[in-house]
């Protein structure tokens, strides 16, 4: 019992001195509507051994966004790891990108409906690796 105690408080303990001194740790995704119409978006994320990490269906508002938090360990794990981000967007448009995830201040930003600066085109479901601000 004791010894279970120790153990609890010596993660908070790490939690904490993690976060004071690296910063709030980035969501694992964070999905952006830019369109004037409501979507249904799903998204799975699998991990670099194919173990789905991820499988949450999100209903957005016109022009609303939402995160999706990393799992307990990634939070803290410093390596960097690859991830498979398949999003599906109102059950007929689909996108898989792969994403290197470098460090705990890195995300991926999915855009619904994303239209680069000056272009005419586009893009239905976008997505980028971005670093936490």
């Amino acid at each position: 019992m004791i010894l279970g105690f120790l153990l609890i408080v010596s993660l908070f303990v790490y939690a904490s001195f993690n976060f004071i001194l690296k910063g709030p740790t980035a969501p694992l995704f964070v999905i952006n509507n830019l369109d004037v119409n409501g979507h249904e978006v799903t998204v799975e994320v699998s991990d670099q051994n194919k173990k789905l990490i991820v499988n949450e269906t999100y209903n957005l508002e016109p022009e609303g966004d939402v995160s999706q938090s990393r799992p307990f360990i990634s939070r803290y794990y410093q390596e960097k790891k690859e991830y498979t981000f398949k999003v599906t967007m109102d059950k007929q448009i689909t996108k898989t990108v792969k994403a290197e995830i470098p460090d705990r201040h890195t995300f991926v930003y999915i855009y619904l409906y994303y239209n680069e600066y000056g272009s005419p085109e586009i893009i239905p479901v976008f997505m980028v690796t971005t670093e936490y601000c």
